[in-house]
């Protein structure tokens, strides 16, 4: 295992947190055993496909032979939303070059990379300013088929593939989406284009490890062998582990315990690495649309679910970190640390007149980077604001699979504690129906 979860800041004591105290764990106790137990039982009966995806050795080679392809092309363009393009895109943040499509094409070994996740007009034709159609492969992303956004972004590279290429767009194209269903399933047979499949029991936001992630991991070069390996290691660990000892466990339970009895409803994740932010962003659409719920399992009104929130260490201690110390006592905090960075980057020794610079001469951004978030963590403890630390000892292909299985994992467990359902979004669906409806799709108009 790579990751560690530091809690000794969200328990109490020492009492001057105003942490769980550990009796809360041990009440809880009863119900997260049951909850490991369901989530065994759930897998066993193939009622929770997540888990097992590291070992779906046929989609992963299917995934790997597929991505032979892109090195004929110089950009690889990914339109999706949501879990479509936050996963893809956090791995990739987190593994590439910072700056990947700005290297020379001999360092990056692998196409630049596009993410087309909104239907800003502005973004969508201004890519277009930056890419030749006929030198770029578009994967577009939709488990259902039929998402505005994903359906939108698609005519608008159908029809710049069509201006550039001719007859020849369709290979330029890769279909990610469920294997027999939707119409961009039937778009494919129609058009016979290259198609991927989604299981169809493995939601959106619970699908990197599906050819959402897996097959643009492989196209940019990323470690993903080491990726699944973690995330297995990861999900025996949560799977098998007690609740004292279980990290998805604790996580899941200590950020429940502080939003129904603590009144903290809002829950930060603050990465000290710009690789992690990422990273986040994903887990900010995970928890909120797995735990914000209307209903009960049981049918039950209860509207419930914490928010979650993404911040960026050291960048938000500029702007948020006020907030955070001297604001209303409704937060808790999860630190992202990077124990060890790819780089070492010395501070020159200079200016010795000017205290401001002298006293960083022959230190390092890695040693300073380190005391700030570590001075965060300590001033945010001090003023009573519960936190936790998920530290990476460095990021990793392997560290970053732990950490996809732990959060998922995690938002089971935080779901049968909330009593909802995680794998379903009904109110995203009211949403959509309006959609369509107001842009006059067929069979939407009553």
């Amino acid at each position: 295992m790579h990751l560690k979860l530091d809690i000794s800041n969200a328990l109490s004591p020492p009492a001057a947190l105003d942490g769980i105290p550990p009796s809360t764990l041990t009440e809880l106790q009863p119900k997260l055993t049951e909850a490991i137990e369901r989530l065994k039982q759930q897998r066993q009966q193939g009622n929770a496909p997540f888990l097992d995806l590291p070992d779906d050795k046929e989609t992963i080679e299917l995934c790997r032979n597929a991505a032979t392809r892109s090195k004929n092309f110089e950009n690889f363009v990914l339109a999706g939303i949501g879990g479509s393009a936050l996963g893809p895109y956090a791995l990739f943040r987190g593994l590439a070059h910072p700056f990947h499509n700005l290297l020379d094409a001999s360092r990056r070994q692998a196409p630049r990379f596009f993410v087309l996740d909104n239907i800003d007009p502005d973004t969508i034709d201004a890519l277009f300013d930056l890419i030749d159609p006929a030198r770029t492969l578009f994967n577009i992303i939709s488990k259902s088929g039929s998402t505005a956004e994903t359906a939108a972004a698609s005519l608008v590279i159908i029809d710049a593939l069509k201006k550039s290429v001719g007859k020849k767009w369709k290979e330029h194209i890769v279909v990610t989406t469920d294997p027999e269903k939707g119409d961009l399933r039937q778009l494919v047979r129609e058009e016979n284009l290259e198609a991927l499949p989604i299981p169809p029991s493995v939601g959106g936001r619970f699908s990197l490890l599906t050819p959402v992630g897996l097959f643009p991991a492989f196209c940019l070069g990323l470690d993903v062998d080491n990726l699944l390996l973690g995330a297995k290691a990861m999900a025996d660990v949560c799977l098998k582990a007690g609740p004292r000892e279980n990290p998805a466990v604790l996580f899941a339970a200590l950020l429940y315990a502080f939003d129904t009895q603590c009144s903290r409803p809002i829950q930060v994740m603050m990465a000290y690495a710009d690789r992690l932010l990422p990273l986040a962003d994903w887990w900010r659409q995970l928890w909120a649309e797995s735990l914000g719920k209307r209903l009960s399992t049981d049918g039950k009104e209860i509207f419930v679910g914490p928010t979650p929130v993404k911040a960026l260490g050291a960048t938000d201690q500029h702007s948020q970190v006020q907030l955070y110390i001297e604001g209303p006592q409704d937060k808790v905090f999860i630190f992202l640390e990077v124990q060890e960075f790819e780089r070492d980057v010395p501070l020159p020794s200079a200016f010795g007149h000017l205290s401001s610079l002298e006293y960083l001469g022959g230190k390092t951004m890695n040693r300073l980077m380190a005391v700030e978030c570590s001075a965060t963590r300590e001033a945010l403890t001090k003023a009573k604001r519960p936190n936790m630390t998920l530290k990476f000892p460095k990021v990793t292909a392997a560290a970053l699979g732990e950490a996809f299985m732990l959060l998922e994992i995690a938002t089971i467990y935080a779901g049968a504690l909330y009593n909802v359902n995680p794998l379903d979004q009904p109110g995203v669906e009211h949403g959509k129906i309006l959609t369509y409806k107001a842009m006059g799709r067929k069979g939407y108009d009553d």
